[in-house]
């Protein structure tokens, strides 16, 4: 009776450690590596190094980016300054561009804050940006691609 014992224990935690749930979405990065592309995307933004990423900031995200002034933000610069995965970086420009014009302005983003800001007092806290960004990342893996 034992050696079941173990099979079924075996089979238990083995399977149950690498099938998700089926309303869990599986992120191509996860533990530390999530941990410091969320960190290092809310440094990205919070220009003024306060711990907190004001309005202004975050509209003048695609001004930074931008780095050949023109006014649009295109996947190449997105990519230069986004602190994800190459594949994460094209998958959430992909979401701000959705006409394929390859130039993404603050007027495509400017919204984006007020999702961020849960509270709504004007500052986005490093809790409320990793919600944000988590869940935008668990709704782009959770589509057909």
């Amino acid at each position: 009776m034992r050696p079941l014992y173990v099979v079924v224990l075996l089979l238990g935690v083995c399977y149950g450690k690498t099938t998700p749930p089926v309303n869990e979405v599986t992120l191509p990065v996860s533990g530390a590596a999530l941990d410091k592309i969320v960190d290092e995307s809310f440094k990205n933004v919070d220009s003024d190094k306060d711990g907190f990423i004001e309005r202004y900031e975050f509209d003048t995200l695609v001004i930074v980016a931008d780095s050949d002034n023109d006014g649009c933000m295109t996947l190449t610069e997105y990519e230069g300054f986004s602190a994800g995965t190459k594949a994460i970086a094209d998958m959430i420009y992909k979401y701000f561009d959705p006409q394929n014009t390859n130039c993404i302005t603050v007027d495509n983003v400017s919204s984006q804050f007020n999702l961020m800001d849960a509270d709504k007092n004007g500052k986005v806290t490093t809790t409320e940006f990793e919600n944000y960004y988590l869940s935008l990342l668990k709704t782009l893996y959770s589509q057909p691609m």
